[in-house]
């Protein structure tokens, strides 16, 4: 499980996500066959860039596609198609790289795996992996965020769509988010639900009259930094709610953080190998 954050703001682009990787399965104990959580690991890599582009990756849900993770997927998509650095990229296709070109390949890349992992397996039974790829195109001034659910979706879907020709800032948050909804949109999906069923009133019109209880962020007039110091927060507040909370521990670790600006990707935080 995961939970990964993007914000886009007029300077840029910051990405951060958490580094818990949960192993679902079946296990022999002492009262049987049990299902459930078999292994937590607290090191995976949820945020990748792709080569030396201004372009980031963010994973989610299933952290594995069979024995391998979503980091050798996207390596192997990026080593094959030539898009581990811009001067390969270049003498293969000299073309312009694009973002929606990169997230188009890497659907297909996952879909391919997947398929061939759970073939046989109903679609309602496949385990989901999300994905966010959000960057700048050669050229472009301003980002471009593209997600995709596998295997749900048969494309790509524009993030955050430009509004009557304008840029659309904000925060984008994907995988175990109920913290982060309490906090930024002061409900519960689940309330929600509660009062609908229970008072017969349609759940949008519930949220609806939630909605002043929302805390506004300008994130159009957000500098940078203070994007990164918000999605830090965002993330903490969802690894603090799995550790604390009874339960098993979905979402922790150490928290990536990057910011992608038109000439660069620079790392903020970032894992690093080391012996515990």
């Amino acid at each position: 499980m995961s939970v990964v954050l993007v914000v886009k703001v007029s300077e840029g682009l910051v990405l951060a996500a958490d580094s818990a990787a949960t192993l679902m399965g079946k296990s022999i104990g002492p009262t049987g066959v049990q299902e459930g959580v078999l292994k937590t690991f607290y090191h995976a890599e949820k945020l990748l860039q792709i080569g030396d582009f201004p372009i980031g990756v963010l994973t989610w849900g299933n952290a594995f596609v069979g024995p391998r993770t979503l980091e050798s997927i996207v390596r192997e998509w990026e080593h094959n198609n030539h898009w581990e650095s811009r001067d390969d990229f270049n003498k293969e296709y000299q073309n312009p790289y694009q973002v929606r070109e990169c997230a188009e390949g890497l659907l297909q890349q996952l879909r391919q795996v997947h398929s061939g992992e759970f073939s046989g397996v109903p679609k309602d039974q496949q385990p989901g992996i999300g994905m966010i790829v959000a960057g700048y195109s050669e050229d472009e001034f301003f980002p471009e965020i593209w997600r995709f659910v596998v295997p749900l979706d048969d494309g790509i879907h524009n993030q955050r769509p430009d509004v009557d020709g304008k840029p659309a800032f904000g925060a984008s948050w994907f995988g175990m988010t109920e913290p982060i909804v309490r906090l930024h949109f002061g409900r519960d999906d689940g309330v929600s639900k509660i009062i609908a069923e229970r008072f017969d009133i349609p759940e949008p019109e519930v949220r609806q009259a939630l909605e002043p209880l929302q805390y506004p962020i300008p994130f159009a007039q957000m500098p940078l930094q203070d994007a990164i110091d918000y999605a830090h927060y965002m993330v903490n507040v969802v690894i603090g709610r799995y550790r604390f909370v009874i339960g098993a521990e979905f979402c922790g670790g150490a928290i990536d953080i990057a910011v992608i600006t038109p000439r660069e990707f620079g790392w903020i935080s970032r894992k690093s190998w080391k012996l515990d």
